[in-house]
């Protein structure tokens, strides 16, 4: 749901901070080349270049039997894909195409070491402090497999880790009145961390757009007040009421 988008913007976030200049410091190696959910072009690869692309698989919501507005708790896939890109000699002809380079012992070094680089900024690291105001950590699954080509089945410098995150828990409500607009369409507890990503780049429009798409629920009146009145007795005429003037938030 709504939540599910903003822990992948928080982990892109935790992995290459808004204002971060040029030369650093990034959280991992690979830099300022961490992708949401696809590997953009690249343009200036003149090596080997680690790069991370971060996307959300599967969520699983589940229902919680409690008092109040929170029906289900949500675990969410999220996925990194490690890999270092080179330029190659096509099969075909003599031109250089950029590809996943064949790994060796030097990059599984740097895969592992970015491996390791996430983990620690998504669950301790200073980057990583929004993103922990959106999941529970630690993460309940941690699943790094490595990639293949083919039919060589030859080792790429490519691997994959599948997250399993408890989300925090975010109450969707009815609109009060006035109708609310902008990021006050969303859910309470995520309004800060929306207020927080909208500071950066291109995902202010990401931030704004969600927040626009999200339903609104029909206006209402706050209950303030309520009686209790009941019959004593068979038959009887006397009453037993009562009142209660405390149900203002």
């Amino acid at each position: 749901m709504l939540a599910r988008e903003f822990l992948r913007l928080c982990a892109l976030e935790a992995l290459a901070p808004s204002g971060t200049p040029e030369s650093g410091p990034w959280p991992t190696l690979a830099g300022k080349y961490v992708f949401d959910t696809r590997l953009d072009p690249i343009d200036d690869l003149a090596g080997p270049l680690p790069v991370i692309s971060v996307y959300t698989e599967n969520e699983e919501l589940t229902k919680i039997s409690q008092a109040g507005p929170i029906f289900h708790k949500s675990q969410v896939e999220l996925c990194f894909e490690i890999a270092v890109l080179a330029k190659l000699a096509a099969s075909d002809s003599d031109d250089l195409v950029v590809d996943y380079a064949d790994t060796d012992a030097a990059l599984e070094a740097v895969i592992g070491s970015i491996d390791f680089q996430i983990y620690t900024a998504l669950h301790g690291g200073p980057t990583g402090d929004l993103f922990r105001k959106i999941a529970k950590t630690p993460a309940v699954h941690w699943d790094s497999s490595t990639k293949r080509s083919g039919e060589e089945a030859y080792r790429l410098a490519k691997r994959t880790i599948t997250a399993k995150v408890d989300l925090q828990e975010f109450v969707y409500q009815v609109t009060p009145t006035p109708p609310l607009t902008g990021l006050g369409r969303l859910p309470v507890r995520l309004q800060p961390i929306a207020e927080a990503l909208s500071n950066s780049t291109y995902r202010t429009a990401l931030v704004l757009g969600i927040a626009k798409a999200a339903p609104i629920g029909p206006d209402f009146v706050p209950l303030q007040t309520v009686g209790v009145q009941a019959t004593a007795g068979q038959g009887g005429d006397n009453l037993i009421a009562g009142e209660a003037n405390n149900l203002n938030p």
